[in-house]
């Protein structure tokens, strides 16, 4: 996520100095036409704003304190916590796909024009960052697995594979057209008629739903262990 945080600043023009643990990241990174340094310190100094995406487990390794803006994309850090790094801190989440970040703290007009570059902005409570990690972190791999599962649900039945996935990847792409147009609640009483295919379909998937209520429960629980 780091990276991808990066690069997409990067082609915005905007200078990133970015700080990885190894020397093969940080070829990797400069490969990319990123400033990369394998030393903190190089980074803290000579930056307005800092991006923290590490693991949680790495959190504790970091050793500095400024008095600017810090935004942590840290699954499970709290603004308190951050406040031993920084007395302006932010927490943020967004995803791989870099579809949108949701922002948590006092709002900062330098902040949110730098999160623009990267993404939409959502200005949120502090609240809602631990269920938007799930939602809005995890989403994209969810969402890959539900399209998967389709892509081999049509191949079950006789469709070949690269058609069944050109197919449910043009399905997923018309999601926001068809929302527009019905909403996504209210697209299966368009869709379905009486007797029909598509309501055989609804009826059988319905433990679907559950399922991924529960999944996504359990990811939002997961994050109270990686706080601790």
């Amino acid at each position: 996520m780091g990276s991808q945080i990066a690069l997409r600043l990067h082609g915005n023009s905007v200078r990133v100095l970015a700080s990885v643990k190894t020397e093969r990241s940080r070829q990797r990174l400069a490969s990319l036409g990123l400033e990369v340094y394998t030393d903190n310190r190089l980074v803290v100094e000579n930056s307005d704003v800092l991006m923290v995406a590490v693991k949680p487990a790495n959190l504790p390794e970091l050793a500095f304190y400024v008095d600017k803006p810090l935004i942590s994309f840290v699954a499970g850090a709290t603004l308190e916590s951050l406040r031993r790094l920084t007395s302006r801190p932010y927490r943020a989440m967004t995803n791989v796909g870099l579809t949108a970040i949701a922002v948590a703290g006092a709002y900062d007009e330098e902040v949110n024009k730098l999160l623009s570059y990267i993404a939409p902005t959502f200005w949120v409570d502090e609240r809602l960052i631990d269920p938007l990690t799930v939602l809005l972190g995890s989403g994209p791999a969810i969402v890959a697995e539900l399209a998967t599962a389709l892509i081999r649900a049509g191949v079950n039945i006789g469709i070949p594979w690269d058609l069944a996935r050109e197919v449910v990847l043009s399905l997923m792409a018309s999601m926001p057209s068809l929302d527009d147009r019905f909403s996504l609640e209210k697209l299966a009483q368009y869709v379905a008629t009486p007797g029909g295919t598509t309501i055989k379909a609804l009826v059988e998937m319905a433990p679907v739903g559950q399922l991924v209520g529960r999944a996504v429960e359990e990811a939002y629980l997961r994050i109270s262990k990686l706080r601790q």
